[in-house]
């Protein structure tokens, strides 16, 4: 299942820290801007101020700096306010009396800028909120007007900043429910999506798993509660479009089900099911719908379209750059509009395609020859302009697709350019096509190594080469046999999960295995090419993983073995000798718990640096989480103990420099977690926590 886990702390209102004194928590469904601090900022009706947005501004939850007007209107008359800007993609909030949580706008007003239109129809103080869609910064302008009852534009959502501050109005689901409900525009709004909550009484260490099923929109599934340190939620979990979460309650208390959509549109019929256990997932494919709902006043239409629907507009040469406007009639592909410019190019050419635009916020493709997919890329050049670097595979023609990354007006214009010989002083690496990249790891030198058909050998991952994406440690091999020959080739180690690429004349590409039958080491099925030739790549699933492997071609294998080599996501087998060094845990890690400490002098010294051990009491068959989060230095964790066969290790799992380690114990037992940092003498603040696998 598809999950996005989303810290809990990021949804909540303001840091208090952050916005000062004046800033409170909103009270009677008023909007937390109301709280802020004006400085003595007004728009009057008819007056256009201008303003600049910068780092020394309000952060608010969704990352945005913000900067809060007050709006002088008359009562009871339609006020059109409009937030425009050349510096960044525009967001703009409302918020007073009778408007609860305020109304917001992205795009209604021309190109990137937002405008919101509403009847100001009670007494006291309403508030403009200027923002910024990307978190961008600079100068911007703030209009006022009475339309007399001519706005275009309007939005009119009731926008929360916290799920956690969700009605549930009487919606409650129990295990063994099946409930029917509706999600409508008239549903509060999260970061501009519809959202409804509903309520379930959870019990500590009960199971629980719940769908949501619509033939209206497509489903997207958060859920929250006590004890949850992070938001559970799925788009497409349960089959087809539909959403499914599955937990474990760690608390007895209340938590929200919360229904919403993936792409922040579309509302009607819904139906959700709760139970024990997940049930069976529809094998159908997800197909958005293509006529259900409206959001923000704009109906919303899902477009696919393909590549060879786009007009060709012109030719784009390189060292050159042509000037492009939108006409509104072009052809869609993956929800976006686009026209096409033809490149001639040449094998091994490195170029750099870049697009810019004042009016919108850039998209761009290229297509040619040795490419299976096409290369796409949003803001690769900075700011909201896009950047295409690539290594061309083959000499002909490309295409280069220029567009917003979202619907524009007729006329919006833009700048499209390739260059070779500037490309290395904007491109940190290159994009190559798939056929450029197994031929690179197909020449890559062996050193002698060699294996023919069933034939076994030893080696060792050394950090001797790395694949060009992945940066998986790799060690070539050729592999000699008579064409034709169907064969097995295994990569099996218990120091690492095991993982194999393959590359060779006529294999169609770069191949790769993982695991296999249900262990960690890697299965690959494959037939010897017309050369007689193949260049073999053991690796490990983890970049950090070193260790001795056994490489093994046949064509009657024996069975894979389940394994330890590797514990699962996020972890491999170290050198024992790692850990010397360490001494008696600090302090206990209990399940579901988190500990915060700093790393530093005084704390036990291993080769790699200062480390801190925590003592974990687990069970045989427990399946477990253990992370280790930092924002002061790039973490390294180990986790050894009993049924382990050595120690196992993870850098960057966890993402951010943070480390992961996800492992089915195997007995049960004191098991020790080791907190340390991948620079030698890196100090500074640390979290590190254990929770249970949610499959």
């Amino acid at each position: 299942m598809m999950r996005h886990r989303i810290p809990a702390a990021v949804m909540g209102l303001f840091l208090a820290a952050i916005v000062g004194p004046q800033a409170g928590t909103a009270q009677d469904g008023r909007s937390v801007f109301s709280a802020l601090d004006t400085q003595g900022r007004t728009v009057a009706v008819g007056e256009q101020m201008q303003g600049s947005l910068t780092d020394s501004d309000v952060l608010s939850a969704g990352g945005r700096r913000v900067q809060v007007w007050t709006l002088g209107a008359p009562q009871g008359e339609e006020v059109q306010v409009d937030l425009s800007s050349d510096d960044f993609d525009a967001f703009l909030y409302v918020v007073g009396p009778g408007l609860n949580e305020g109304l917001r706008d992205d795009d209604g007003g021309s190109g990137l800028d937002s405008r919101i239109c509403f009847v100001p129809d009670q007494p006291g103080e309403y508030r403009v909120v200027a923002s910024s869609l990307n978190a961008g910064t600079g100068a911007f302008s703030i209009t006022a007007e009475v339309t007399g009852g001519s706005c275009g534009g309007a939005v009119e959502t009731s926008e929360i900043e916290d799920l956690a501050l969700l009605p549930t109005e009487g919606r409650s689901i129990a295990v063994g429910d099946e409930v029917a409900g509706a999600l409508t525009d008239r549903d509060p709004t999260f970061y501009g999506t519809p959202a409804q909550a509903w309520a379930v009484q959870g019990r500590a260490g009960a199971p629980f798993s719940v769908d949501l099923v619509s033939d209206d929109f497509d489903s997207f599934l958060t859920v929250l509660g006590p004890g949850l340190d992070e938001y559970f939620t799925d788009d497409d979990g349960a089959g087809r479009c539909d959403s499914r979460v599955s937990l474990t309650f760690p608390e007895s208390g209340e938590y929200r089900v919360v229904v919403s959509t993936t792409l922040g549109v579309g509302t009607g019929s819904f139906t959700l099911i709760a139970s024990e256990r997940p049930g069976p997932v529809n094998p159908d494919s997800c197909v958005p719908v293509t006529d259900g709902g409206e959001f923000g006043g704009e109906p919303y239409e899902y477009i696919e379209g393909s590549l060879e629907e786009i007009s060709m507009v012109g030719a784009l040469r390189m060292k050159s750059s042509v000037n492009g406007s939108m006409s509104g009639n072009e052809a869609y592909f993956r929800d976006r509009p686009l026209q096409g410019w033809t490149l001639e190019g040449r094998a091994g050419s490195r170029v750099a395609i870049t697009l810019v635009s004042d009016q919108f916020d850039t998209y761009l493709f290229l297509d040619g020859p040795g490419f299976v997919d096409p290369i796409g890329n949003d803001d690769g050049a900075g700011d909201l302009d896009s950047r295409i670097c690539v290594e061309l595979p083959e000499t002909g023609t490309y295409r280069v697709f220029a567009g917003p990354l979202s619907s524009v007006d007729a006329g919006a214009r833009y700048v499209l350019d390739a260059t070779v010989r500037g490309a290395d002083s904007v491109c940190d690496a290159y994009e190559v096509s798939p056929a450029l990249r197994a031929a690179a790891l197909a020449a890559l030198p062996t050193r002698g190594r060699t294996i023919g058909v069933n034939e076994e050998q030893y080696g060792t991952l050394d950090g001797e080469a790395y694949h060009p994406d992945s940066e998986r440690p790799i060690q070539p091999w050729t592999l000699r046999g008579a064409p034709g020959t169907f064969l097995y080739v295994d990569v099996v180690s218990d120091m690492f999960d095991a993982y194999l690429y393959a590359a060779g004349e006529d294999l169609g590409g770069e191949l790769t295995a993982d695991d296999s039958g249900g262990s960690t080491n890697a299965r690959m099925e494959l037939t010897i090419p017309a050369s007689g030739e193949v260049t073999l790549l053991p690796s490990a699933f983890s970049a950090s993983s070193r260790g001795d492997f056994l490489l093994r071609v046949s064509t009657n294998p024996p069975p894979l073995e389940a394994s330890s080599g590797g514990g699962g996501a996020g972890g491999s087998y170290s050198d024992a000798g790692e850990l010397d060094g360490i001494g008696r845990p600090v302090a206990d890690l209990p399940f579901g718990g988190e500990y915060s400490g700093m790393l530093g002098a005084g704390d036990d010294v291993i080769p790699r640096g200062f480390a801190q051990a925590f003592s974990y009491q687990g069970t045989a068959g427990e399946d477990v989480v253990f992370e280790l989060i930092s924002d002061d230095f790039d973490c390294y964790m180990y986790l050894v103990g009993p049924g382990l066969p050595g120690a196992l290790s993870d850098d960057d799992s966890a993402g951010n420099l943070d480390s992961r380690i996800e492992v089915t114990l195997p007995e049960s037992g004191t098991y020790t977690v080791i907190a340390s940092a991948l620079g030698e003498g890196s100090t500074g603040a640390f979290r590190i926590r254990a929770f249970r696998v949610v499959r």
